[in-house]
């Protein structure tokens, strides 16, 4: 009798743990409010679930950096925003209601078996030490080599330029310089694990950036987040510039 409990506790554990997870996924993708605002629905993850193909799936959790997603983790409290073909913006809820296989990169490896996986992450770094970043990417790094992802199968996005705001700067520290120097710092501790997508790059010929230092704002109709209260808002790809942002994407993780 005490072994039939001691069973049945352990596959609850085991359930909860790492239950409710789909199988094997062409791209796994890994983010933090660019691509999973419960707040808004004009950010780049908003845009990007529509023009990828094949068989996807997106965690993301505003305010999250790679160290949060690693071990303990943290900033579980926040709410995880899962989008997959079939669901989109669908709020997994926090702490113990998310499994680990929809939180933590080890387990959601072993769960989705994914063929590419991608790391959205770098505007939460913009007051973290160089040192702390290193260490985290690092640890990142591990990861994936113990998982045997090969470099071809990785890339990691990080910032593009700010957005325009109509009076003030809401996130005084997301500036050209600071993103630059984030980028600087996950591209040396990568070790070129990953395939680098350097967002100021890849916006840099966008028609909805000034030529200078930030993509202008033009909302888009029935889409959330980009008007309003959050016309000061300089940390967060919106509208327009974030659907055109979406599209580079999908042009690159959309090749076979």
């Amino acid at each position: 009798m005490k072994g039939l409990l001691f069973l049945i506790m352990t596959l609850v554990v085991f359930s909860k743990a790492s239950g409710s997870c789909q199988g094997p996924l062409d791209l796994l993708v890994i983010g933090d409010s660019q691509l999973g605002a419960t707040w808004s629905k004009s950010y780049t993850g908003n845009f990007l679930q529509h023009c990828l193909k094949g068989n996807f799936a997106i965690y993301a959790r505003g305010g999250t950096v790679p160290g949060n997603w690693i071990g303990p983790g943290g900033m579980d409290h926040i709410e995880t925003i899962q989008r997959t073909p079939q669901e989109e913006h669908m709020n997994l809820g926090s702490g113990e209601s998310v499994p680990l296989c929809k939180k933590r990169i080890g387990p959601m490896i072993d769960s989705h078996q994914p063929k590419r996986v991608v790391f959205e992450f770098g505007g939460n770094y913009i007051s973290v030490s160089d040192e702390v970043i290193t260490a985290q990417i690092r640890d990142l790094v591990k990861i994936l080599d113990e998982k045997k992802i090969a470099t071809k199968d990785c890339y990691f996005l990080h910032q593009t330029f700010e957005m325009e705001v109509a009076t003030k700067r809401n996130v005084p520290l997301k500036n050209l310089q600071n993103t630059k120097r984030i980028l600087s710092v996950i591209t040396h501790a990568l070790k070129g694990k990953c395939q680098m997508i350097d967002g100021l790059e890849l916006m840099k010929e966008s028609p909805f950036f000034d030529g200078k230092e930030v993509l202008k704002r033009v909302p888009i109709s029935g889409r959330g987040g980009c008007g309003g209260a959050a016309v000061n808002d300089n940390a967060h790809v919106c509208g327009a510039a974030a659907q055109d942002m979406a599209e580079r994407l999908c042009l690159i993780f959309n090749q076979k």
